[in-house]
């Protein structure tokens, strides 16, 4: 029986937090994907026996980069995108909580696009307080206004640009997407929220 392909790969960058991703990905097994195909890639940013350990019990694709090379995992989340085989990437940080629905969302959103975004509550570091971001979609991405979590990509274009650069964080995730902004990619924004950045 021919298999089913990949639509959507789900990139999980961790290091050295074994409850926090242990509960992402019984989040990811939680998801209602009707029949939409998945799967969850771990990379660790540096060895980590345990995750391996987590990502086999739950079925997940796992990886490690050799040695750390810290910016909040960006060259992790670099590596998940090489490895990964569906024709979507998304990115579940470890120590964020997903909505059931929130696979199935960001895929239709992407689906026909370069990029689907969608929306998330995310508390503010500066305040402590929480709001949903993107606040107010005006067609491109700004700073301060997204986050990780409201982004699905064709992978063909997040292949054409690097999460790893010299400037450290916070803005990786930005930085990325105003990089492939550049390449003009047909984005379609739904303001339909899929979970919490807290």
């Amino acid at each position: 029986m021919k298999q089913q392909p990949i639509q959507l790969s789900v990139i999980t960058a961790t290091r050295n937090r074994p409850a926090q991703l242990a509960h992402c990905l019984h989040q990811f097994h939680r998801q209602s994907p009707g029949n939409l195909n998945c799967e969850q890639i771990i990379v660790s940013d540096g060895k980590d026996p345990t995750a391996k350990l987590l990502a086999k019990h739950w079925g997940a694709r796992f990886f490690e980069l050799p040695e750390p090379r810290g910016h909040a995992g960006a060259f992790a989340k670099d590596f998940g995108i090489q490895q990964a085989r569906g024709e979507f990437v998304c990115f579940w940080d470890d120590d964020n909580i997903y909505e059931p629905h929130a696979l199935a969302t960001l895929f239709a959103t992407a689906l026909g696009n370069d990029i689907g975004v969608v929306r998330t509550r995310h508390r503010l570091r500066v305040r402590n307080q929480l709001t949903t971001l993107p606040r107010h979609w005006s067609g491109a991405f700004r700073p301060g206004d997204v986050d990780t979590m409201c982004v699905a990509v064709k992978r063909e274009l997040a292949l054409k640009e690097s999460w790893g650069d010299d400037h450290p964080p916070p803005g990786t995730d930005f930085r990325w997407l105003q990089k492939l902004e550049a390449h003009q990619p047909r984005i379609r924004y739904v303001p339909v929220r899929i979970g919490y950045h807290l």
